[in-house]
């Protein structure tokens, strides 16, 4: 009776901690969310004051100016004439927002920049993370978010927090890894797999490199290993489902650009250079990646110009030197085990995806100089999410003698590295903001009530933007015959419909990337009247320039 009484009462004991776990269970979802938020947060607001120390151009102005004609009525861009990537379904969707809350402002390429590398840390750390939980899961999350903490400020806060330059094609990319990695096999995935894929590929040819032949071709080596292990035909239809949605999105995409173009939608630049690099140019390509891995890792040179504190940036550096050799590491250890049932699926479409990105660097022409790091950017985000699969994967040192065993001196040095990162963040985010470029000139015009008139690129769009609109500045060829159709609409060349007046320039005549003086004279002869506003010439004419426009 007794006995029958206590296994009862035990009983009851069990249901009701399964009761409480139960209940504990959303206490606790609800307390990772919050601090979730508070992290995304804290990282947002210290990678906004570090991208305002980065200068603004007409690149992102011109995203903002788009983002401002979608707003507007104008959903495809018709009658625009972009750049080579546009970025019409990833980042543009994300300045209209900024733009409806913000209006025509530089600093709205510093919110997107700042909230697309914060997106870009935490879902690398998710994906790094895998499906492990409890230390080993958070181990592996912050192993990747300890490697992309901190961006370099000399050339990690122009390429990662800056104007859109395919940096932010990384955060489609990781959320269809993350679905790859978290849904379950089933027909649907494949289907949003490849629906996603076309989606940015529209945006950016960047996801074919880092993202359709990665995806297709892990696929495809998956059906060979399959088969050459004689499995049963019902395990075949997964990653037959995911190479053929691969392949569909190319077809997809290249429709959907076909229809924009049908319906008067924007219309990209075509590439003035082949994609493949000569022989003799590999060498110097190679070495140029050696230097790019560096900047985007935050492993370059740090500035001397920053007194006493360049010795913390020194340390910085060279903690990330170590983020950069784990990376290097850890996709060395996949292409070692690629073939190995301990290899998953993501991690090997994530070290194809950075083979084939470093290949398109070292082969290719995309990467002439540093001031083309961009191009490979998602190389860190790659690195920092393999870093944080692969390597706790590798085989234990073994036990070191006493109580410092490798996974408690692991959690200290990695709780070190934390730290000096977040110094390092900090301190960047601490210096002085720069001026918003042309933001003198913008003012001058505004107050002058000149309104409409032409300059050189560089000139052109930061001037609209920075005037708030006010003033509208159009792009022209530096010879100054000649509309420069990049990042700009039709509409903005009708004589008809706009009188420009006025053209900016400089008068030193070797200078370049603006309309010199003498070019202007030259295209619009002798200006009715010209003044000097800082390092430019406000030239103003008694006719309208765009009737000499060729």
């Amino acid at each position: 009776m007794s006995e029958g009484v206590a296994s009862t009462v035990a009983a009851g004991d069990e249901q009701t901690a399964g009761r409480s776990r139960r209940i504990a269970s959303p206490g606790r979802r609800l307390l990772w969310a919050g601090g979730l938020l508070l992290v995304g947060a804290g990282l947002f607001t210290l990678y906004l004051f570090q991208s305002g120390v980065g200068p603004f151009n007409s690149d992102g102005a011109s995203m903002i100016l788009q983002a401002q004609a979608m707003l507007h009525g104008n959903p495809l861009l018709q009658g625009w004439r972009v750049a080579d990537v546009s970025f019409y379904t990833t980042e543009l969707p994300e300045y209209m927002l900024v733009v409806a809350a913000r209006g025509l402002r530089p600093d709205v390429v510093h919110i997107c920049g700042a909230l697309t590398y914060t997106l870009t840390v935490l879902l690398a750390a998710f994906l790094a993370r895998g499906r492990a939980t409890g230390r080993a899961g958070a181990g592996r999350a912050l192993l990747a978010g300890a490697i992309m903490l901190a961006p370099g400020i000399t050339g990690g806060t122009e390429v990662f927090l800056e104007n859109p330059d395919h940096a932010g094609t990384a955060v489609p990319i990781l959320i269809l890894l993350l679905l790859l990695d978290r849904a379950p096999e089933r027909w649907y995935v494949p289907a949003a797999v490849g629906l996603l894929l076309a989606w940015v590929q529209v945006a950016d040819q960047l996801t074919l490199i880092a993202a359709t032949v990665p995806v297709a071709a892990v696929a495809g080596v998956r059906l060979l290993v399959l088969a050459a292990r004689r499995r049963p035909r019902g395990e075949f239809r997964y990653d037959g489902l995911l190479l053929a949605a691969a392949v569909a999105s190319v077809a997809l995409a290249a429709l959907a650009e076909a229809a924009i173009r049908a319906l008067g939608g924007f219309r990209e630049s075509p590439l003035v250079y082949g994609l493949l690099a000569p022989v003799s140019q590999i060498p110097a390509n190679a070495r140029m990646m050696g230097r790019t891995l560096l900047l985007l890792f935050g492993a370059n040179d740090p500035d001397r110009g920053h007194g006493g504190t360049h010795q913390l940036l020194e340390i910085s550096a060279q903690l990330h030197l170590i983020g950069l050799a784990l990376a290097a590491a850890a996709l060395a250890a996949a292409v070692i085990l690629f073939f190995t049932a301990r290899m998953d699926r993501v991690t090997q479409i994530v070290a194809a995806a950075a083979a084939a990105t470093l290949a398109a660097g070292v082969f290719g022409t995309v990467l002439p100089d540093l001031a083309h790091a961009h191009e490979v950017a998602i190389l860190l985000p790659l690195g920092a999410v393999q870093a944080g699969r692969m390597l706790p994967l590798l085989p234990s040192a073994g036990r070191l003698p006493g109580r410092w065993r490798p996974g408690r001196a692991a959690a200290i040095a990695l709780g070190a590295w934390l730290a000096v990162g977040l110094a390092a963040l900090c301190f960047a985010a601490g210096q002085p903001p720069a001026a918003p470029t042309n933001q003198g000139l913008a003012n001058w015009l505004v107050a002058h009530h000149y309104t409409d008139g032409v300059a050189g690129y560089w000139q052109s769009n930061a001037t609209t933007v920075a005037s708030g609109g006010q003033v509208l500045v159009t792009p022209i060829t530096y010879q100054a015959n000649g509309q420069w159709r990049w990042e700009s609409p039709a509409d903005w060349y009708q004589a008809s419909d706009r009188r420009a007046d006025f053209v900016v320039a400089v008068a030193d005549p070797t200078a370049t990337g603006v309309i010199t003086t003498a070019t202007a004279v030259r295209s619009f002869g002798p200006p009715a009247r010209q003044y000097q506003v800082g390092q430019y010439v406000v030239m103003v004419y008694d006719y309208n320039l765009l009737t000499r426009l060729g």
